[in-house]
């Protein structure tokens, strides 16, 4: 977990791995309202881990920066959960235009329970540039480069991708999203009181098309923030022997500032 807080505002990273999940969690220390962006696999539990519920009915938007599976693995999870005490104030959720596959997994929700669901959700797809504003949560979207296994091309066809720089008072929270260095990551970060920022490669890995950030590149835009979170690294996994299976285990060092 990394937490990183002032006067303003509290985040929360509960827990962030690449290929596993990534949860970023805002909270006003004036209103209690709350922000989420990306809900990887296993957030409702990530969530709950805090002791109280209250994010149910206070949090509002849900931002989803691209469509891989680590960053909305647990969408269908919170929004049922969120059904079943019985939310009642709409619910927001921004997506980056033409994401496929989160507009898809909240429209099966919404099919699934029609007329069963007391709150609305309402899907924003947006694009580079684009605001949006809560009466707590200012939101800009800054178009960001990340592809992945969906490209079969020899191209280089970016996925829908987006990072966010998010205002609560006067406290600028910019979040990179998955990318590679990149003017857009630069924008995201850029005189942020807090950076949260992907460094999923290490320095020594071999590549031929970049598509996450190194731990270097990652500091090199955290030096452009006040202050900055890495997070988003590769979990180490154990080879399998043969009377069992490998176990994942995450080995971050994450910065957790004071």
């Amino acid at each position: 977990m990394s937490v990183w807080e002032n006067d303003e505002i509290r985040v929360d990273v509960p827990y962030s791995a690449a290929g596993v999940s990534t949860t970023v969690l805002l909270a006003s220390k004036f209103t209690g309202k709350m922000m989420l962006m990306d809900v990887g696999d296993g957030a409702l539990r990530d969530l709950l881990s805090f002791g109280n519920t209250a994010f149910v009915n206070e949090t509002d938007p849900i931002a989803i920066t691209h469509g891989h599976f680590d960053h909305i693995g647990g969408i269908h999870t919170i929004l049922g959960f969120m059904r079943m005490l019985k939310r009642s104030n709409p619910l927001n959720i921004l997506v980056p235009a033409g994401c496929t596959e989160a507009i898809g997994l909240v429209a099966a929700f919404k099919q699934s329970y029609a007329g069963s669901h007391p709150f609305r959700i309402q899907i924003h797809e947006i694009e580079d540039g684009y605001g949006f504003d809560t009466d707590f949560f200012k939101i800009h979207a800054v178009a960001v480069e990340h592809y992945g296994m969906e490209n079969t091309s020899n191209e280089e066809v970016l996925m829908p991708a987006l990072g966010f720089r998010v205002q609560v008072g006067n406290t600028i929270v910019g979040y990179t999203g998955d990318t590679r260095m990149c003017q857009g990551a630069e924008r995201v970060v850029r005189d942020a009181d807090i950076a949260v920022i992907e460094a999923t490669r290490k320095d020594t890995d071999p590549i031929d098309i970049p598509v996450h950030l190194s731990d270097s590149e990652a500091k090199r835009l955290g030096a452009l923030a006040k202050d900055y979170i890495l997070i988003h690294r590769t979990p180490t996994i154990a080879k399998s022997s043969k009377r069992g299976s490998g176990v994942a285990v995450s080995k971050r060092k994450e910065r957790t500032p004071s």
